[in-house]
């Protein structure tokens, strides 16, 4: 490992070296301590470009000040040796080294201690010892690589008084468990959820019921606490220690000879036996039953005679039945809404005002006699004990019906298509958006596409998993660790990067699937390097210590992922490609479609125009033709005044007697009838040669 760059940033780790030396025994500081020298590093980092930083460097800067303090210890021992008249160290007996190394956190005990586990622990100083002067000796830089195989070493050539030291404590540790304290600290935080997981767990996995009696020491001395827990019941309204009365009664009479049974167990001395006060405050008597009201809204019960924890779970069940009457569901009261916004969910008149809302199972006893006073006035006055005035989105049978409506509209058809047609899609996935804009389609006729968009109807399309692909590299994969044959084995790895290397990225769920292997390799290999033995937690696997997942993996890695990038780059750039031909497709169909409205408005607006010109053209025609009637017609009569005039003037000159009336009208009839006759013979000429003359409307027409 290249130590360059310790030159350039020794200000640094010297400003952090006495922190490191302080806090040398605590893993968990020294790690952070080590993270406030790296984030410094690197910030710092611009001013030196030049300066190359290792590629671990969180490692490097461990390394480095472990190394200064092993240097610093080793001088102090050979200043020890070179005095002869100090005194010796205290030996240290098995029963002072037991206690000391004996873990203080209780996931250690949740599974039974083997021999190994113990011996890290007592021996840690030997075994650190040991690998020291092993790397000294083969000549080893690294020491977080081989330590681990030292370490195992060194316990295959244990003396047979450390084998019996670490078999005592490994049946110590295993009777006794977690130090008191820690246990009290764990049970408190934790046997509630425990219980109800487990019985929970059982009614999931296996379809039990469960009924038990639970007793523990308290903090105070001679003090024991006993519950009873019982699954929740699926079918049945009651649970089964208050079913009935003789049940009830069983409950109780079990209870005294458990709690009988388990002074003997935690405090065995007759005089202990006699003083012991047995906790019962989380049993109490039996809950009274809720009656409900015609709107299923709870009645106020009496709490005469019932504990603390049973008043609690009366204000739940009373809050869960105003829930279940306004949400008209079988929804549970969602607390932590409630606790975080009161006002938005809960009426302010049914909680008093100096109450501060929480779970009923974290209100204390002066919150429970507040509130249950203030239940007591309500309920004189007849008034609901708890109104809800808004509920959890997606809780009130109004929002799911509507949610449900929504589903079914959105819901598409899911169409299985068999493998030959997945890879003919695959291979087309590019030219399908072309494809559909042309009308024709290569896809197979059982597949439903929609063809008002291509992207609904890929959504209609579940590709399967790839069978090439190694089993974990999918979203699916519930473990948080690899497996175990991915970290023994080099051919292994090997194998699956030359999978992940050439496996046919077409489209953008293989690629995924590609790169997501990928990535939880290198997130392991990240763990196999920052593994320490004395940092893991008890779920970590053991065979992380000796993975081959280790620095010599990384370059691999990176190889892979070069080969890989390539193939995604490529399979991106011609789905661009293929996107941009359909988009300039299109938009040269709308041009075309732009231009073909265009021309079809400017003719529709040319035939207006001409049926206008031609409306105008015959209106003129008419009215020439009506002023030429009216002329004629005023000839006419002219005439016929003048033919007129000339008789009487000619009777008058011959001397003609002018006849009576009759006579007159007899006379005259004939010339007035043959003028008649030759104005209707003329109207109808003018009549006759107008109709014949065409227009441009007839001509059209």
């Amino acid at each position: 490992m290249s130590s360059n760059w310790i030159p350039k940033f020794k200000s640094i780790l010297d400003q952090h070296e006495q922190e490191f030396r302080s806090n040398k025994d605590s893993p968990t500081h020294c790690s952070r301590v080590v993270k406030k020298v790296k984030n410094a590093i690197r910030k710092a980092h611009g001013d030196h470009p030049g300066v190359t930083l290792p590629s671990s460097l969180k490692k490097a800067i461990r390394t480095y000040y472990h190394e200064i303090v092993d240097s610093d210890s080793d001088s102090e021992k050979s200043d020890e040796e070179a005095e002869p008249d100090v005194e010796d160290d205290h030996v240290v007996t098995s029963e002072e080294r037991e206690a000391a190394a004996r873990p203080k956190t209780a996931l250690f005990y949740k599974k039974e201690c083997n021999e190994w586990d113990v011996a890290q622990k007592l021996f840690k100083e030997e075994i650190n010892d040991y690998d020291k002067s092993e790397r000294v000796k083969k000549g080893l830089s690294e020491s977080i690589k081989h330590r681990m195989g030292h370490a195992r070493e060194w316990f295959r050539n244990m003396t047979a008084e450390q084998e019996k030291e670490v078999k005592d404590a490994m049946e110590k540790w295993n009777k006794e468990g977690a130090p008191v304290d820690i246990q009290a600290v764990y049970q408190k935080n934790n046997l509630k959820k425990k219980l109800e997981d487990f019985s929970e767990e059982l009614r999931r996995t296996m379809g039990c019921r469960v009924v038990m009696l639970v007793s523990h020491k308290k903090k105070a001395d001679k003090s024991l606490a006993v519950t009873l827990h019982e699954s929740k019941p699926q079918s049945s309204k009651k649970s089964f220690s208050v079913s009935s009365d003789g049940t009830k009664e069983w409950s109780s009479t079990g209870f005294d000879f458990f709690a009988e049974w388990s002074k003997a167990e935690f405090y065995p001395t007759a005089q202990v036996l006699e003083e012991l006060e047995i906790d019962d405050s989380d049993t109490g008597s039996a809950e009274p039953d809720l009656i409900l009201d015609e709107e299923g809204y709870a009645k106020l019960p009496s709490r005469e005679g019932v504990a603390l924890r049973g008043q609690q779970d009366l204000i739940r069940n009373i809050f869960l039945a105003s829930y279940k009457a306004f949400t008209q569901s079988n929804k549970p009261v969602p607390w932590r809404q409630i606790v975080n916004n009161c006002a938005h969910y809960l009426d302010p008149t049914c909680v008093p005002e100096t109450l501060v809302v929480r779970d009923p199972s974290h209100m204390r006893s002066e919150d429970v006699n507040s509130l249950w006073h203030h239940w007591e006035r309500r309920s004189i006055s007849r008034e609901k004990l708890v109104i809800f005035i808004n509920a959890k989105k997606g809780d009130k049978r109004t929002d799911r019906a509507e949610k449900e409506e929504g589903k079914k509209r959105k819901k598409m058809d899911y169409v299985e298509i068999s493998d030959e047609e997945e890879l003919s899609l695959a291979s087309s996935h590019s030219a399908e958006g072309r494809n559909v804009s042309a009308g024709a389609s290569d896809t197979p006729a059982s597949i439903l596409f929609d063809k008002d968009s291509s992207k609904s109807s890929k959504q209609m399309i579940q590709l399967k998993d790839h069978g090439d692909l190694p089993s974990w590299a999918k979203w699916s994969w519930k473990h948080h660790y690899l497996p175990k044959d991915i970290h023994e084995s080099r051919m292994m790895l090997e194998a699956t990067l030359t999978k992940l290397r050439k496996a046919n990225i077409s489209n953008a769920t293989s690629a995924v699937c590609v790169v997501l292997g990928l990535g939880m390799l290198f997130r392991e290999c990240g763990r196999v390097i920052e593994y320490e033995e004395d940092e893991a937690s008890s779920d970590t696997p053991a065979y992380l210590a000796n993975s081959v997942l280790d620095d010599s993996a990384a370059p691999l890695l990176r190889a892979a992922v070069s080969d890989v990038l390539a193939s995604v780059v490529a399979m991106i750039e011609l789905d661009m490609k293929d996107k941009l031909e359909v988009q300039d497709i299109e938009m040269e169909e709308e041009e075309d479609k732009d231009k073909e409205a265009e021309e079809a408005e400017e003719v529709e607006e040319d035939k207006e125009e001409e049926e206008e010109e031609e409306e105008e053209e015959e209106e003129e025609k008419e009215a020439e033709v009506e002023e030429e009637d009216k002329e004629e017609e005023e000839e006419e009569e002219e005439e016929e005044v003048v033919v007129v005039v000339e008789v009487k003037q000619t009777r008058k000159r011959s001397g003609t007697q002018i006849p009576s009336q009759n006579s007159k009208r007899a006379k005259t009839e004939p010339n007035i009838s043959s003028i008649k006759s030759k104005k209707s013979v003329k109207a109808e000429i003018r009549r006759s040669t107008r109709a014949r003359q065409p227009t441009k409307k007839n001509a059209n027409l």
